[in-house]
């Protein structure tokens, strides 16, 4: 809870605000009713993998599920941090109205992907792309840096948020 609460309050008021939810679960996150309608589907963006819902520890929404002792990169996902990520996720619908598919985030992101993720396709859509950065924003001093030295654009757009509310 501590990674979230790094998050700068007037967002967190906010998504608090439209119904937003954070929930820290021991199974996986299809044994929840509100997600049990994925059982056995494919996430978009792991085709390939035999991997399903009921394997991926981590989904936004207006309730965010999270399983606890996934936090990092590698349990089951690649992102810096699942809750964060997938927090984010829900501040991009939720608080932004989806500002991840706004002309402005596009065009940067165009620009600024590849210095971050290099040719990996998952930071396409462009939601994702968000999510991780904004993961990256939050997370710790070197995540930061790195955004900020990487992909400066991408940086000053996280940094705005809190103005945009």
């Amino acid at each position: 809870m501590n990674r979230i609460l790094k998050i700068h309050p007037p967002i967190l008021y906010s998504l608090v605000d439209k119904g937003g939810k954070i929930k820290l679960i021991t199974t996986n996150i299809t044994g929840d009713p509100l997600y049990s309608h994925l059982k056995g589907k494919t996430p978009r963006g792991w085709e390939g993998t035999n991997l399903t819902w009921d394997d991926i520890p981590g989904i936004g929404g207006q309730t965010v599920l999270v399983r606890i002792g996934y936090s990092n990169s590698g349990k089951g996902h690649s992102s810096h941090n699942l809750e964060l990520h997938e927090t984010a996720h829900a501040i991009d619908s939720y608080v932004f109205d989806d500002i991840s598919q706004s002309y402005e985030f596009i065009k940067i992101k165009e620009k600024e992907k590849k210095n971050l993720f290099g040719d990996n396709t998952y930071f396409d859509y462009n939601e994702e792309y968000f999510a991780e950065i904004f993961t990256m924003y939050y997370l710790n001093e070197s995540t930061y840096k790195q955004l900020k030295e990487n992909a400066p654009e991408s940086f000053q757009f996280i940094k705005s948020l809190p103005n945009r509310i």
